[in-house]
């Protein structure tokens, strides 16, 4: 097995790998159209205070971001890990950064909106101690019928 690395140091071919990927993924695995990856690279132009980028023998193996809402809230935002990579540990590190982090820098909460059908990402927010706050009606979004959830863990 490969050594995994997280590094946060990201520039411009980093966020386009991250677009790129989210993209391809969320069609291949989920069936979205191109609304989805329209609206992810839409994110890369908001404030993102920090970025994680996992790699694999210096190949792109997944990330996570962190948006600050105001002096107490974050957002854990553009989580993904490769298909290949999975089962690894890989989204666990992640997910672990940018709590630590959070922590680090006194915010008090984190949030994420996330989608029904995405069962293992919840899962592993679960373990964290995130908890469904809020669940929106099903709607079409992104060419499919799926309902928003929005998570919460308290710091």
């Amino acid at each position: 097995m490969a050594e995994i690395t997280i590094r946060h140091h990201v520039d411009a071919n980093d966020i386009a790998k991250v677009i790129e990927r989210h993209r391809v993924i969320y069609k291949d695995e989920h069936g979205y159209n191109n609304e989805f990856g329209d609206y992810v690279e839409h994110f890369a132009n908001d404030t993102i205070e920090r970025m994680w980028i996992a790699e694999s023998s210096g190949e792109f193996a997944g990330c996570i971001s962190v948006v600050k809402i105001d002096e107490r809230t974050a957002q854990l935002r553009k989580f993904l890990v490769e298909p290949k990579m999975r089962g690894q540990g890989i989204g666990k590190n992640l997910i672990q950064h940018l709590v630590d982090y959070c922590k680090e820098n006194k915010y008090r909460r984190i949030f994420l909106w996330t989608v029904d059908e995405l069962a293992a990402a919840r899962k592993m927010y679960e373990k964290f101690g995130f908890t469904l706050s809020e669940s929106k009606p099903k709607r079409l979004l992104w060419g499919k019928s799926i309902t928003e959830q929005r998570w919460d863990l308290s710091l």
